[in-house]
Order: structure tokens, then sequence, then C-alpha cells
């Protein structure tokens, strides 16, 4: 899609839409392409995943976590520690697998109401709201914000570029997760996801660099983008793309 236009949306499920969007002129490396997937939260489940609750109980690759979970798609959670322990709260299934709030991060994907019913959010917390989110919903992932509703983008400018993966919510309620084929830097990022025509209200941001992948596979439609730049975009691109541990994901089911 040209820059500015307007987004082709291609339905690929009950209550999953896809398209890819051009990054121009943000784009610092490689290709400009950003895939997005758009959730209707009422028709997908939302889950969060993380090793440790696994048979396994190994870091796999995003290919391994689709294959394991049977998803429609998965990409990658927040940042984590050299020892694959979560940057913040994790809650998987409403068991809290870190409970530890990172105090620099302001924002929690969160899914799966405990009082029932469905639906799912990007949450823009306030510093001590992180445990009354954890105990109210099922599904959270604790990272930071990159914009709010207000318009404020929330990081700041550098030149740190990276693949990247942001989950946002839109004005009418859907969650939309993008992930960059290139290189760019979150400012960059939240500028032009403000400028585009996809109508997000707020978004945050969860890992980058070589571990922003996502992979999408429905009946009839499959994607996958696998983080090719490091932080800094130091030497070329990366050939490690799809085999990159992952001790913690998200995955998308159409209901």
């Amino acid at each position: 899609t040209r820059p500015g236009a307007s987004p082709r949306w291609r339905a690929i499920a009950p209550g999953l839409e896809f398209t890819l969007l051009r990054g121009d002129p943000y784009c610092r490396r490689g290709s400009p392409a950003i895939a997005v997937l758009r959730i209707d939260p009422a028709h997908a489940r939302i889950r969060v995943h993380h090793y440790t609750r696994q048979p396994e109980q190994r870091p796999l690759s995003i290919v391994e976590w689709l294959r394991l979970t049977n998803a429609n798609a998965a990409f990658n959670a927040g940042q984590y520690y050299p020892d694959y322990s979560y940057m913040g709260v994790l809650v998987s299934d409403g068991v809290p697998v870190f409970a530890k709030a990172h105090p620099g991060f302001r924002a929690a994907l969160a899914a799966d109401p405990v009082g029932g019913g469905t639906g799912a959010h990007v949450l823009d917390l306030a510093p001590d709201s992180l445990l009354e989110v954890a105990h109210a919903w099922r599904e959270v992932a604790q990272s930071f914000m990159l914009f709010d509703r207000g318009g404020n983008v929330r990081v700041r400018q550098s030149d740190q570029e990276a693949n990247r993966t942001v989950v946002a919510e839109d004005a009418n309620g859907r969650l939309l997760v993008l992930t960059t084929e290139g290189s760019y830097t979150l400012y960059e990022l939240a500028r032009w996801l403000q400028d585009s025509k996809l109508g997000i209200a707020l978004a945050m941001s969860m890992d980058g660099g070589l571990e922003a992948e996502m992979c999408v596979r429905t009946e009839h439609f499959a994607y996958a983008s696998f983080g090719h730049w490091n932080p800094n975009g130091h030497g070329g691109p990366s050939t490690e793309g799809g085999r990159v541990p992952l001790p913690a994901v998200i995955t998308v089911t159409s209901r």
C-alpha cells in the first residue's frame, strides 16, 4: 500500500483482518512493509504463553509456538531478562507467572475478563493500578506505552533502530498487532502510526530487535515476519529470523 493510503483489509477468519502498509519515509533499513493484524476481541481469543507452563520447559521459536498452540496468529510478548524471566507482570490463563511489576512500564495488554464474557484492551496504567488489572483479567502482558489517548508520544527521540512489534487499540475497540519487516526508531514509528489511517487511539510497544516476529495462519492465508535487524542497526541483517527462542508469546485464535 502506498504511504498515506487507506488500508485495504482482507478478512482471513472470523474476527481477524490483515493488511500490509508501508512505513515510508521512516524505515531506516530493510523492507518498509508493516504487517497489521486487526482483531475483533468479541470474535477472537487472545492468550498469553510462557515456556515455563509448557511441557518442553524451553523457549520456543515463533513457528514452534504457533504449531504448539494451534492458534491463528502468534507474536512476541514484551521484554525479558537474560534468564528469560519477564520484565513486568505476566498472567497466563489466570495464573500470575510473573507478579512483580516493572516500575517504568505503564502499559498492559489485558484480555479475557475474570468475570466472564469477551474483551481485550490496551491499558494505560497508573503506577498503582497493575495489581488491580492482574486480578481483573486472565491474560495480562505488561510493557511500555508508545503513545496515549491524548496523543502524547511516551518514548524519547533517539537513533536506536530495530524491528518493532506494537499492539494498539483503535477508536472502535479493536486491537491491532503491527510488526515491521524493516528497522525503525520507536519515536518515528509512533509518529507514523498517529499519521496513518488506522484510527489508532493508543499503542504500546512489545519487544524489538530479532525478537520482533509475527506468524499468521488461517485456512486460506499465511504470513510470517521475522526480526532481521538488531537494535541500533549494527551490522547487516541477521539470518536467525524465525529461530530466535522466545520465552513468552501472545496468540490469537478466531472463535
